[in-house]
């Protein structure tokens, strides 16, 4: 269990700052004019400390599994270096708070049974009114309402800014906003608002996740709506109609287990494969994956086998081009190792400046194929392929196969190799693209290829 004094620097609430802000958006927000402060329910709240009601719901998980896989990479851990050891009082950004707003670790029993002892408190016998009451204090839950009805997040200017009052103090600036005389779309709005000099979308906790989101339904609404328009999708309607909830459920559960057969029922093959088609193009799914991985197949076709595969695991963390996308003051042209800060202090700027880390990564592969990769220091090279993907952390790195421009075969290969002569060019070859350097940024021994 953490101790309250650690809590306070991500759960801490302050009465006055809130009713503050709650007075100010009532006044300067038209969205929250007609809206009535409740009194009492801010008089309940800690003057400067983590709510009760935060504790009495608090759970402790001892999955660390999750933990650490959320925290995956494929180098070591930079601030682990006990070198660097920080002393600040500040919580490691490695740590977390979450609340489970949703309820989802709450099952339905437990609701049941919550309710119950809830209704029990209101018989007029004392005595059960009494047990009820000791019980109900002893297994407090806290849920937030939800309606049935989902958010229109289509031609709703309101919806984002009633979401995030921080980053829309005013009540101004909506996307999708009508009154507009010029009309913007939605995707390069976004991209303007993440470029804000003031960065305060970029380090909001959960701006870019909600947008991301609501980007990836359109995108799977859009491709979905133009599947079902096509006069092929009509057989394949009066097909999908015939399912139950039951085939439905059936079907999930065996794509879950990975028991999933096209030759077990034909309407659940047309169902993964309109799936699959409308999934290629939304963002970060599997099925974008699968579409790359056809694309690949592709390229194998037309130009052959690739000759390398090339992982590039950019440090962003080390990196003083990337401190300076997030705006850090430094000068390029004379960048030392003291004047730099430390890991814990480099690493806390790359974690909240999403944004800028990702400009950085962009601009350093475009040079490293531009530069490198097409400029000839692998040999000539006729393709290439890259696919970027994150790490568990959150950092990016790229698969990349690439396609050197030399007329060999695998059967030549294999038949050149077992000359002396052309195997002994051809480890001077990978002798000289493949090297290993020690790794001096951060002063150790510890060497990376």
């Amino acid at each position: 269990m953490p101790q309250r004094r650690q809590l306070k620097h991500i759960l801490t609430v302050r009465k006055k700052k809130i009713y503050d802000a709650l007075q100010w958006l009532n006044q300067k927000n038209p969205l929250y004019r007609y809206i009535t402060i409740n009194q009492s329910t801010i008089d309940k709240l800690p003057d400067d400390d983590v709510p009760e009601c935060l504790w009495a719901t608090m759970e402790i998980s001892n999955n660390t599994e999750a933990a650490e896989s959320e925290r995956s990479s494929y180098i070591p851990d930079p601030l682990a270096n006990a070198s660097e050891s920080n002393t600040t009082t500040t919580v490691p950004i490695t740590a977390s708070a979450v609340l489970d707003v949703n309820g989802t670790t709450v099952s339905s029993d437990d609701v049941a049974e919550h309710l119950l002892g809830q209704m029990k408190i209101r018989v007029s016998d004392k005595t059960l009114e009494r047990q009820s009451e000791e019980r109900a204090k002893q297994d407090p839950v806290y849920m937030i309402p939800r309606g049935n009805k989902p958010a229109n997040e289509y031609s709703n200017p309101n919806l984002l800014l009633g979401v995030f009052p921080t980053l829309f103090p005013y009540g101004c600036g909506a996307l999708e906003d009508c009154s507009r005389p010029v009309q913007i779309n939605f995707r390069e709005h976004v991209r303007y608002l993440l470029s804000y000099d003031d960065r305060r979308f970029e380090e909001h906790y959960s701006f870019i996740f909600v947008l991301f989101n609501i980007l990836q339904r359109r995108t799977a609404c859009f491709h979905a709506k133009l599947m079902t328009s096509r006069p092929y999708f009509q057989q394949s309607a009066q097909l999908l109609e015939s399912f139950s909830s039951e085939d439905v459920a059936t079907a999930l559960f065996n794509i879950s287990k990975a028991s999933y057969s096209k030759v077990t029922d034909e309407r659940i093959n047309t169902l993964m494969k309109h799936i699959k088609v409308v999934g290629g193009h939304v963002m970060g799914s599997a099925h974008s994956r699968s579409a790359l991985r056809t694309k690949i197949q592709s390229l194998c076709f037309s130009l052959g086998l690739p000759s390398l595969f090339v992982t590039i695991n950019p440090a962003d963390i080390h990196s003083p081009v990337a401190l300076y996308f997030a705006g850090v003051d430094l000068d390029l042209d004379k960048v030392l190792p003291e004047v730099l800060r430390t890991s814990y202090e480099r690493a806390q700027i790359i974690a909240t400046h999403p944004v800028a880390t990702a400009k950085f990564f962009n601009c350093l592969i475009k040079s490293i194929l531009k530069c490198l990769v097409m400029g000839g220091v692998l040999g000539p090279t006729k393709g290439y392929f890259g696919t970027v993907e994150n790490q568990g952390r959150g950092s990016l790195h790229l698969h990349l196969l690439i396609w050197l421009n030399h007329e060999y075969t695998p059967a030549q290969l294999k038949e050149n190799i077992q000359n002396q002569d052309f195997r002994d060019n051809l480890l001077k070859y990978l002798e000289d693209v493949v090297k290993e350097d020690l790794d001096l940024f951060r002063g150790n021994t510890s060497s990376t290829v």
